[in-house]
C-alpha cells in the first residue's frame, strides 16, 4: 500500500477511546442563523450491513469521516483494507470493469451500499425544543434512522429534503444515533454521479415557536432607481399544542448592515399549526443586483412571544428585475444581457461529487473568470454553496429539476420513483432556492423521453404549472431535443407552449424558421457544439428571440466517457460531425441501453468535454471562446502533426488536437497548422522574426487564420493588424530543458476548516519558467504539518493511475494536489519531487480567522 493510502487511513481510523460523542452540531452556522453544520465525526462502511441503524451495533472498526463523503470516488474495499496494493487489469485505483453495463457512462466508477453513523447528544438548554436534520443531497436512494427507528426516506439523489426528528429523540444528556444507509445501485446515471452523503448535512435545533425550515419568501414585484417594493411571505411554525400571541419583526438590512426599512405584525398561532404572514417594505434608492456589482440585501425575522426571543431567521436576497421577450430578449434590470453560458455537470473534478465549500465556490469563480456570465445547472438542482457563490459573485443560473420523467433512461433510475415522489422533490428544490437572485429559470428537464405529444404535455403541464404556484418571479424552461420527441420536431408546438422561453439542444439550424412560425417563442441554445462555437454565438448576436447559448459543457467531467474526441483516420474517410435535425427515435428504442452494449472505452473515465479541464485549466477550445466573447484579442493553437495520408474526425463536443503552445520535439521541418484566433481583419505569422505569411480574413474565416507551416523551435509570433496598425499580438516560445517542478498555490492561505481545500497546481518548468508539456513526469507528492492530501491527479482522460495516489504522473506538464486542512492554525507543508529535476516546496499557512473569498 502506498504512502498516500497509508497517510489516509492513519488519519480516518483512530481508537475508539478517541472518538468523542457530539454535543449539538458543528460549530459553523450558515448564513440563515438556523442551520448548523452537521458533517463531523461520522462513521462510515461501504457494505450492505444488517443491524447498523441500531444504537448498539459495534461500528468500532468503521471508518471515521467528515462530510461531504463520495465513496465512489475512493479506492474500492481490497484496496482500503491493505489486501492489495496492486492495481489489476479489472481494477485501477477507485475504477473497476465491473461498474454497470459498460461503465462508459458512470467513468467505471462503482456504486454500492454505503453505511454512516454519527452520535450526538442534546444539552440542556435543547430541552423541549424542535430538532430538524437537514441534508443538502444524498446519492442515490437513502434511508435516515434515529436511534433505531426509521425518520424516513429519499429516492432523489440531488435534491435537498429535512426531517423533524424532535420525537425520535432521547432525553438531555442520553447519547442519540442517526444512521443513514445509501444505496447507488445498477444503471442509474448518465454520468458519475457518485455516492454516499456528497453534500452537507445541517442540524437545527429551535424553539417549538419558529421559522419554518426554507420559510422566508423574498420577492421585488416593482423596482425603479428611487425605490424598490420588497414582498416578504414568512411561513411561522407552532408545534406547541398552546394557542400564542406572537410578534413578527422583519427588517432589512444593506450589505453594510444597516437598516434599510423593516415592518412589525402582531398574529394569533393556534396550537400544532402552521400560518403564513406576508407584509411590504419599501427600500428608498436601492442598490441592484447585477452581474458587475452583485449586491445582497438580508431579511432578518425576529419571532417574539411572552416578552421573549423565540427564533432570529436571516434570508439573503437581491433587489433585481427580470423579463424576456422576443423583441427585446433576456433583460436584466432593463438591460438587455446575452447568456455567455455553459452546462455544469454537479462532480469537482478528482475530488468526485464531494460538494466541499471551497471547491463549490472556485468552480463559480472560475467560470467568471473565464467570460461566463450564466450557468445551466446540468441536469440536477446544485449545492446550496453553490448557488450562494452565484448569488454572490454575479453568475445568472437555469436551474434544472431532472434527466428523466416517467420512462427510464437507465433501468435503475429516478423514472421508477417519479410518479410518486416528484411532486414532493420539486417542492424542495423550489424552496430551498426560490431566493436566489442568480437564479432566472427553472428548467422542469432535460432530453426527455416521452411515450407520446400527449404523455409529454400531461407531465410537463403539471411541473410547470407546480413550479408557477410556487413561484411566478420567474420563468419555466425545459431542454428539448428533436431525437427524444414523439414524431419529432414537428410535434414539439405544443410541448413548448407550457414553457416561458425553451431551450433548443444542438438544433440552431431551426431558429429561422421557428420564429417565422412561432414569432413569440423565447429561444436559446440549452446545449450546442464547441465545434460550431461561432454559428451558436452569431445567432444569439444576431436575433433577439436567442437570448443565449449554452455550451456542452463548461467544464469536462467523470463519466459518459470519450463523448468529446478526436481521432485520425484514412483521409478518404474523413466527415464532418452534423447531428441529423429531424432524427427521432423510433417508438420504444432506447438509445441508452444501446450505447451500452457498445465496447467500453477503459481505461477513458472522463468525457473530455469542456471549455475547462478537470482541474480547472484552460483546454485549447477555450481560446477560441476567449476571442469570440471579446475576452481576448488575439490567441493562438498550434496542432500536432498528422500523419500522411491520414485525416482528423473530430466529434461534435471535440476539439482539433491543438494546443497554445510551440514545442514539438521529434517533428522538426514537419508541417503543422497553426490557427489564428482573432477580430481583426489582418493576421501576420512570423517565425524567429521572419514573416511567415499574412491572412486578410472576411466573415466566412469565423475568427481564424490559419498558416501551415514546418516546425522550428524558437518564437513563433501572431500580429493582428487594423487599417495596417498592429493592435494586439501574440506569442509562444519553446521551452527549454525539464529543470525545476514548480507549484502555485490558488490560495496561500486558508481557513481551519474541513470546508475548505488548497489548490496547488503543478507544473514542471525549463530555468526561465516555461512551461515543459510532456507526460512523462512521474511525480511523488508529500505532505506534512496540519493537513492531508485528499485529491491528486491530472487533466488526462485516461490516466487513472494518477487519481488520487502519492505518485502521479503529468499530462502536458502539469497535474493537480488538493488538500484538506484540519482545524488547527499552523501550517501545511507541500512538497512534489521528480527524477532529475528541482523539487518544489510551498508552505500553505492555516488561519483561525476566517479568509473572505
Amino acid at each position: 500500500m502506498d504512502a498516500f493510502k497509508i497517510a489516509v487511513i492513519s488519519i480516518i481510523i483512530f481508537p475508539v477511546s478517541l472518538f468523542h460523542i457530539q454535543c449539538r452540531a458543528d460549530s459553523k452556522k450558515t448564513i440563515n442563523n438556523h442551520d448548523e453544520l452537521f458533517n463531523h465525526d461520522w462513521k462510515f462502511s461501504r457494505d450492505s450491513i444488517p443491524g447498523a441503524e441500531q444504537p448498539e451495533f459495534d461500528d468500532d472498526n468503521w471508518m471515521s469521516v467528515d462530510l461531504p463523503h463520495d465513496y465512489s470516488i475512493m479506492d474500492l474495499p481490497d484496496r482500503q483494507a491493505g489486501l492489495t496494493d496492486e492495481d489489476t487489469d479489472e481494477q485501477i485505483g477507485p475504477f473497476s470493469k465491473k461498474s454497470p453495463g459498460n461503465g462508459n457512462s458512470t467513468g467505471h466508477a462503482i456504486g454500492g451500499t454505503g453505511w454512516y453513523r454519527k452520535s450526538f447528544i442534546l444539552e440542556k438548554e435543547d430541552q423541549g425544543k424542535t430538532t430538524i436534520l437537514k441534508f443538502d443531497g444524498i446519492y442515490m436512494e437513502s434511508e435516515v434512522w434515529v436511534n433505531g427507528q426509521k425518520v424516513g426516506e429519499n429516492k432523489n439523489g440531488y435534491t435537498p429534503f429535512w426531517f423533524d426528528i424532535t420525537s425520535y429523540l432521547n432525553e438531555v444528556g442520553i447519547p442519540n444515533l442517526i444512521a443513514v444507509k445509501v444505496d447507488n445501485y445498477g444503471r442509474n446515471s448518465r454520468w458519475y454521479s457518485g455516492s454516499g452523503i456528497y453534500r452537507n448535512v445541517h442540524l437545527s435545533i429551535v424553539d417549538p415557536v419558529h421559522v419554518a425550515p426554507w420559510g422566508v419568501y423574498v420577492t421585488t414585484p416593482d423596482v425603479s432607481p428611487d425605490a424598490a417594493m420588497v414582498n416578504v411571505r414568512v411561513s411561522i411554525q407552532n408545534d406547541t399544542e398552546n394557542n400564542i400571541d406572537a410578534k413578527v419583526s422583519i427588517s432589512m438590512k444593506d450589505s453594510a448592515g444597516q437598516l434599510a426599512g423593516s415592518i412589525t405584525k402582531n398574529i394569533k398561532l393556534s396550537g400544532e399549526s402552521s400560518q403564513i404572514i406576508e407584509g411590504q417594505i419599501v427600500i428608498k434608492n436601492p442598490d441592484l443586483w447585477t452581474l458587475e456589482n452583485p449586491t445582497l440585501y438580508t431579511a432578518e425575522v425576529i419571532l417574539e412571544s411572552g416578552k421573549k426571543v423565540k427564533d432570529n431567521y436571516r434570508q439573503k436576497f437581491g433587489i433585481r428585475t427580470i423579463e424576456i421577450s422576443a423583441e427585446k430578449g433576456f433583460v436584466l434590470n432593463g438591460k438587455t444581457i446575452l447568456l455567455k453560458g455553459g452546462c455544469l455537470h454537479h462532480d469537482n473534478g478528482l475530488l468526485g461529487a464531494a460538494a466541499f465549500e471551497r471547491a463549490e465556490i472556485r468552480k463559480v469563480e472560475l467560470m467568471k473568470t473565464n467570460g461566463y456570465n450564466a450557468i445551466r445547472c446540468a441536469h440536477n438542482p446544485p449545492s446550496e454553496i453553490f448557488l450562494e457563490a452565484c448569488d454572490r459573485l454575479g453568475i445568472l443560473v437555469i436551474n434544472e429539476f431532472t434527466d428523466m420523467w416517467e420512462t427510464y433512461k437507465n433501468p435503475q433510475d429516478y423514472s421508477l420513483f417519479f410518479k410518486d415522489h416528484w411532486k414532493n422533490d420539486l417542492t424542495n428544490m423550489i424552496l430551498r432556492d426560490r431566493n436566489h437572485p442568480s437564479i432566472i429559470m427553472w428548467s422542469i428537464g432535460n432530453e426527455i423521453l416521452k411515450n407520446s405529444v400527449e404523455d409529454a404535455i400531461r407531465i410537463g403541464s403539471q411541473l410547470s404549472e407546480h413550479v408557477r404556484s410556487m413561484d411566478d418571479t420567474r420563468f419555466v424552461t425545459e431542454a428539448v431535443s428533436s431525437l427524444f420527441t414523439p414524431g419529432g420536431w414537428e410535434n414539439t408546438g405544443p410541448i413548448f407552449a407550457l414553457h416561458d422561453a425553451t431551450g433548443y439542444n444542438y438544433i440552431p439550424g431551426k431558429y429561422e424558421s421557428d420564429h417565422k412560425d412561432f414569432p413569440d417563442r423565447i429561444m436559446y441554445s440549452s446545449e450546442s457544439f464547441p465545434l460550431n462555437a461561432y454559428d451558436y454565438w452569431k445567432a444569439a448576436e444576431e436575433n433577439p428571440y436567442v437570448i443565449g447559448d449554452f455550451v456542452w459543457t463548461a467544464m469536462d467531467y467523470i463519466g459518459e466517457v470519450a463523448i468529446a474526441n478526436s481521432t485520425y483516420v484514412p483521409e478518404k474517410d474523413k466527415v464532418i460531425f452534423k447531428l441529423p435535425e429531424k432524427l427521432a427515435l423510433p417508438p420504444g428504442f432506447s438509445i441508452w441501453d444501446y450505447m451500452q452494449r457498445m465496447p467500453s472505452s477503459w481505461p477513458n473515465y472522463i468525457s473530455w468535454c469542456g471549455d475547462m479541464d478537470i482541474t480547472g485549466q484552460k483546454k485549447p477550445q477555450s481560446f477560441y471562446r476567449d476571442v469570440l466573447w471579446d475576452n481576448s484579442p488575439i490567441e493562438i493553437n498550434v496542432h500536432e502533426y498528422i500523419p500522411e495520408g491520414m485525416a482528423e474526425n473530430v466529434s461534435g463536443w471535440g476539439w482539433p488536437k491543438e494546443l497554445p503552445q510551440w514545442y514539438w520535439p521529434g517533428n522538426e521541418g514537419k508541417s503543422l497548422e497553426v490557427r489564428v484566433f482573432t477580430k481583426s481583419p489582418e493576421v501576420k505569422l512570423f517565425l524567429n522574426g521572419t514573416l511567415i505569411g499574412k491572412k486578410l480574413l472576411t466573415t466566412e474565416d469565423k475568427y481564424v487564420a490559419s498558416f501551415t507551416l514546418p516546425y522550428q523551435s524558437g518564437e513563433l509570433k501572431a500580429v493582428a493588424l487594423e487599417n495596417g496598425k498592429e493592435v494586439s499580438s501574440k506569442v509562444l516560445v519553446t521551452p527549454g530543458k525539464p529543470a525545476i517542478i514548480r507549484l502555485s498555490a490558488e490560495r496561500k492561505e486558508i481557513n481551519a476548516d474541513r470546508s475548505d481545500l488548497a489548490y496547488v497546481n503543478i507544473e514542471v518548468v525549463d530555468q526561465n519558467g516555461r512551461l515543459i508539456p510532456q507526460d512523462t513526469f512521474q511525480l511523488s507528492l508529500s505532505v506534512s504539518g496540519d493537513g492531508e492530501l485528499i485529491a491528486s491527479g491530472n487533466a488526462s482522460p485516461n490516466d487513472m493511475e494518477s487519481v488520487n495516489n502519492s505518485v502521479i504522473k503529468t499530462y502536458q506538464g502539469k497535474a493537480q494536489a488538493i488538500i484538506r486542512p484540519n482545524e488547527k492554525a499552523r501550517v501545511i507543508r507541500f512538497k512534489v519531487a521528480a527524477e532529475g529535476l528541482l523539487p518544489g516546496e510551498i508552505t500553505i499557512m492555516v488561519s483561525a480567522v476566517s479568509i473572505s473569498e
